[in-house]
């Protein structure tokens, strides 16, 4: 019987033109970590410049520009070099984009009181948010 309390773990990777992640985006995730949904356990920056070379930035490598450091990540590392390295075979020339980890920590007592009763989950699929809102889209539009 396990004796985690941690809830699904998602790596997720948000691609930005430029080599710096938006002040906004930085600011929307700090606000998504203040209402507690989930709790950032790693992240790291994974930059190309316009010659194609890679440059992998774990967080203790990040400087002032990424807000997102100053929070504290209870599995630094868990990114690692295989995961940044897939990463790094979609980010573009003169781009950049931030590999976040994230337990999805709404998911925790669900999870541990699934597991005590003997349950386990059967499936899970992730639906990318412009899948679901393209649906949407088209169920609006239908009569």
């Amino acid at each position: 019987m396990t004796t985690s309390t941690y809830g699904p773990v998602e790596v997720v990777a948000l691609g930005f033109p430029g080599d710096r992640v938006p002040d906004t985006v930085q600011e929307a995730v700090l606000e998504v970590l203040a209402s507690g949904v989930v709790t950032l356990l790693d992240l790291a920056v994974v930059r190309r410049d316009l010659d194609g070379d890679v440059v992998l930035l774990e967080v203790d490598e990040l400087g002032p520009e990424v807000q997102l450091t100053r929070v504290e990540l209870l599995g630094a590392g868990l990114a690692g070099e295989e995961d940044l390295g897939g990463i790094a075979d979609v980010v573009a020339p003169g781009s950049c984009a931030v590999v976040l980890v994230v337990e999805h920590t709404w998911a925790r007592r669900v999870v541990a009181r699934t597991s005590a009763t003997g349950g386990v989950v059967l499936a899970r699929e992730h639906v990318p948010a412009a899948v679901v809102n393209e649906v949407a889209d088209l169920a609006l539009t239908v009569d």
